[in-house]
């Protein structure tokens, strides 16, 4: 019983390790979702890290020209506020990249440039 017990055990947690490692590791991988509800926007991406680099470079031709701001080479877990007064949240590391952005704080205007950027984010990643 206790053999039987102890097998389950390190099983299980061998899994999970797996399982926490691949996530880390995403290889040729891509993952994107975009969630589009009434009161926010969020998109979450995953990718190989090596892609990082034209990802940040489209968000600062889309965003950070204009505001003054580079998301290149920048590892991030931050509210931004731009200079047109738009408000989101984004974490940001190579490989990893989520921006939730709240349409009550912001305007519709707001929404729209950030919506275009992250479905731009998705066209970047699919070449």
């Amino acid at each position: 019983m206790k053999k039987t017990f102890l097998l389950t055990a390190c099983s299980i947690l061998l899994v999970a390790i797996f399982f926490s490692c691949s996530h880390f590791h995403h290889g040729d991988d891509i993952s994107i979702s975009l969630k589009d509800s009434r009161d926010s926007y969020k998109m979450t991406a995953y990718f190989n890290e090596n892609q990082t680099a034209r990802v940040h470079k489209y968000m600062d031709e889309q965003l950070g020209r204009r505001n003054n701001f580079s998301f290149t080479n920048a590892v991030m877990d931050a509210t931004l506020t731009l200079d047109d007064r738009t408000t989101f949240y984004i974490k940001s590391s190579p490989g990893d990249i989520e921006i939730n952005f709240d349409k009550e704080k912001n305007s519709y205007e707001a929404y729209v440039q950030v919506k275009q950027m992250c479905e731009g984010i998705k066209t970047v990643l699919a070449k």
